[in-house]
């Protein structure tokens, strides 16, 4: 699902980089030289960031001094557009794009280092694909608020997504997730308000909205089905929580796709 492994030395392009999933990015450290694909080359440049689309090899002439090969499975994609509705996420791996780490550069190379050592540590899939979303969310520019965390910060908010991701259809106390996080209530909801500027509640909300949309708009399931699979004890009381949410019903939303 996921692949994380340094990478240095100097290399010709007549040999393609490997990856063991689609979805890849090359993070650069110090390098010199280019990327080169089919539709054109580009320059490897220090704390320079490339997010490759799946189609095409990537090969490289020049040398890397430091820098970290990424690769992960399409479903671990899918949970970072599902928490980044912009037109920008969809176009990420569209095509070739890179962009310069600046300022983000040193908090960017804290999170591969920790995301190393979870990969290593066999962390469960609902946290890495969080570290993942949140990874894709700083580096693209897309979650520019991130720069202002401390890894700290960060760190817990992955293991509170990661909580969040695997229970929210059934539990709704903010006691199990003060739990699950190993702090009180109070410190968990204020937390919460510094550094995601929302109440528990209000997170949960948004990610069975979230999860509404998807199923309206891609699944073949009925509204009864669908309001069941996200914990609604009535059908009606989603519709009326669907339509205060998204200001539409939800047979309005079903057709826009």
């Amino acid at each position: 699902m996921i692949q994380l492994e340094p990478i240095s030395g100097v290399f010709k392009k007549e040999r393609a980089l490997q990856a063991a999933y689609p979805m890849r990015v090359l993070i650069v450290k110090e390098a010199s030289g280019l990327l080169c694909m089919n539709a054109g080359d580009h320059r490897l440049l220090n704390h320079r960031i490339f997010f490759i689309p799946e189609e095409g090899l990537v090969r490289l002439e020049g040398e890397i001094k430091s820098g970290y090969w990424l690769s992960f499975s399409n479903s671990l994609y899918a949970e970072f557009l599902l928490q980044h509705l912009d037109p920008l996420a969809k176009n990420l791996f569209l095509n070739l794009s890179f962009r310069d780490l600046e300022n983000e550069s040193a908090q960017t190379y804290n999170l591969i280092n920790q995301l190393k050592k979870d990969i290593e540590a066999q962390k469960d899939l609902p946290f890495l694909a969080q570290y993942i979303s949140l990874f894709l969310g700083f580096t693209s520019g897309l979650d520019g608020y991130l720069a202002a965390w401390t890894l700290d910060e960060l760190q817990q908010v992955l293991r509170f997504r990661a909580i969040l991701e695997q229970f929210y259809k059934r539990e709704r106390a903010i006691q199990f997730y003060a739990e699950g996080m190993g702090i009180s209530t109070g410190r968990l909801n204020s937390f919460l308000g510094k550094v995601l500027g929302k109440s528990l509640s209000s997170l949960i909300k948004d990610r069975i909205m979230r999860e509404a949309e998807e199923l309206l708009l891609h699944s073949d399931n009925s509204v009864d089905e669908i309001a069941q699979i996200l914990g609604f004890e009535q059908t009606s009381s989603f519709i009326t929580t669907f339509r205060r949410y998204k200001g539409i019903s939800v047979n309005q939303f079903s057709h826009l796709g």
